[in-house]
């Protein structure tokens, strides 16, 4: 079967029919604020000034060496497929080229995101969540991903794609995770789905080969995070007696509003609610401190307890309006598949 000239329609082919093999899309958290240099100092000059700052990387600006056991295909493409109780889980990653410059990264990795993902598979959803993260050596990465659809077979991959500064460029890189379950087998896209965080393994493994350039920036800079955002959730559940047919329903709903100022001082607050609709119990807290940023980590010293957030992103909604993407500490601090749907909470820029 010829291949596809697409670079991102990856079919191949597989004992007993066709199936798609393509690799790995991870999201995952290489360091916690681990790297050298702070970043906390009140009056630190815009992202955009401070993009050629930090202390040298790799030469050259960037380097991907692909793990041992993956096998390289002859246009240039990292491939590794393995058994997982009879399923077919697959990897793949590829080099696009390069984009210049190392401005607007959210805008360049959005519109390559539109350009190359949504040219070539289906279900790919306009606007992406730009997040950030750090590479092997602490350069920054810009990146995002969502399960996607063939456009030959409908069989769904998550895929990622990472644009990291590398010198005065930003480098794409391209993971799709896959998996293919015996022929005859029933729901496979709900197998699918549960397969994305064990796969993410191998891209977190091809990620440790990723180094660019500079190194010792932070991920989220202070002007943007000075501001007021707010986040809210809620949930709900109805609950039907089953001899009266008499129902009552329950509900948590909770918001937060954070201000943070241009001096380094933060202001929290805390409104919620939950429990039997109609007889639902009410709750608030405020706080007062002051907050700093060093690489992937935003500290709140508050008055009464202190908070500590990993920073994810602070891109644009669809909408235009600035946000914060933070994920509250806690033992599982990470961004592999599902942790961030978890965990994270989008603040949203209240003016």
């Amino acid at each position: 079967m010829a291949r596809p000239k697409s670079p991102f329609v990856w079919i191949l082919l597989a004992v007993g029919g066709a199936c798609a093999f393509c690799c790995t899309g991870t999201l995952g958290l290489m360091a916690l604020g681990l790297f050298a240099g702070d970043s906390d100092t009140p009056g630190t000059p815009a992202a955009a000034n401070r993009a050629h700052g930090g202390s040298p990387g790799e030469p050259g600006g960037f380097a991907f060496d692909a793990p041992q056991g993956w096998k390289t295909q002859q246009d240039g493409r990292f491939i590794v497929e393995w058994n997982d109780g009879g399923n077919t889980l697959g990897a793949e990653a590829l080099r696009l080229p390069a984009v210049p410059g190392l401005d607007d990264a959210e805008g360049k990795l959005a519109r390559l995101w539109q350009e190359r993902i949504g040219a070539d598979w289906n279900d790919v959803k306009p606007n992406p969540l730009v997040m950030r993260r750090f590479v092997a050596n602490g350069a920054r990465a810009f990146f995002t991903a969502a399960v996607v659809r063939a456009k030959n077979n409908g069989r769904t991959f998550r895929v990622s794609l990472y644009l990291v500064e590398a010198g005065d460029r930003l480098e794409p890189l391209v993971f799709i995770q896959s998996f293919m379950s015996p022929p005859g087998s029933a729901g496979e896209d709900m197998s699918a789905s549960f397969s994305w965080n064990t796969s993410s393994v191998r891209v977190e493994e091809a990620l440790k080969g990723v180094r660019g350039s500079p190194v010792g920036l932070p991920l989220v800079d202070d002007a943007e995070v000075v501001g007021h955002f707010i986040y809210g959730t809620s949930t709900g559940a109805q609950w039907v007696n089953t001899y009266t047919g008499s129902t009552t329903m329950t509900a948590v709903s909770y918001s937060i509003d954070y201000t943070f100022g241009a001096n380094h001082a933060f202001q929290y607050k805390y409104a919620g609610a939950s429990g039997q609709v109609g007889a639902m119990r009410f709750g608030s807290e405020d706080d007062q401190g002051t907050w700093s940023v060093k690489h992937d980590v935003l500290t709140l010293t508050g008055a009464k307890r202190t908070r500590r957030y990993l920073l994810i992103g602070a891109a644009r909604s669809p909408e235009g309006k600035r946000t914060l993407y933070l994920m509250s500490e806690h033992p599982g601090w990470s961004l592999a598949p599902g942790a961030i749907g978890q965990n994270g909470e989008l603040y949203v820029a209240a003016d």
